[in-house]
């Protein structure tokens, strides 16, 4: 006997762990079935809808599930060769103590529909295809506007990077290929002259 698509929607959701999204499509059922049980399991206050399609298990709190951020969303809808850009890459690298008040992702190719709290920067599609990670990103996009995002040196910069590839963080090969699919001239000789320290 076939199950219902409500029991396989809330059997999606007892296996996912918190702090996860859940999206529509990728449950085996009809997607309009799908979509109608998530939306009433939202207005029951089990999940929180995020956008279409598009829903999240958070953990409970008195208030409520506790939403995702803005930066969370964004990164999910963006998807793979997507990641942080301007100072909230600088700041995930560690080389800012700025806090961007509104966070900016880099999007390989053009941006989805805006989402509220976040800016979005079109960039190479190449990202996608290199299936770049977020920190690969950071990278990419902290040697593009260096030194205008961040408060170190390039020294400083070559040492984190040092490190985030020691402890496989970062891919030294995605970072060349990268570089290489990239036409801005400024990334390509900083990538030049920290090719020194990174070795």
């Amino acid at each position: 006997m076939e199950r219902s698509t409500a029991s396989l929607v809330r059997e999606r959701l007892e296996v996912a762990p918190s702090t996860t999204f859940v999206v529509a499509a990728e449950i085996d059922a009809p997607v309009g079935a799908v979509e109608a049980e998530l939306s009433r399991l939202a207005r029951r206050g089990s999940i929180v809808r995020v956008r279409k399609g598009l829903y999240w298990k958070g953990p409970r709190t008195r208030l409520g599930i506790a939403r995702p951020d803005p930066e969370q969303i964004a990164l999910h809808v963006v998807g793979r060769g997507g990641g942080p850009a301007g100072i909230t890459a600088a700041s995930w690298l560690g080389l800012t103590t700025q806090v961007p008040g509104r966070p900016t992702i880099a999007v390989p190719g053009r941006a989805p529909t805006p989402i509220p709290g976040v800016r979005f920067s079109s960039r190479a599609f190449s990202r996608r295809e290199l299936g770049l990670t977020p920190l690969e990103v950071a990278v990419i996009e902290v040697l593009r506007d260096w030194p205008d995002t961040v408060e170190a040196d390039i020294d400083a910069f070559g040492d984190r990077l040092v490190e985030l590839i020691a402890t496989g963080q970062v891919r030294f090969d995605k970072i060349v290929d990268a570089v290489a699919a990239e036409h801005h001239v400024g990334l390509r000789e900083r990538w030049a002259a920290l090719r020194l320290v990174v070795g």
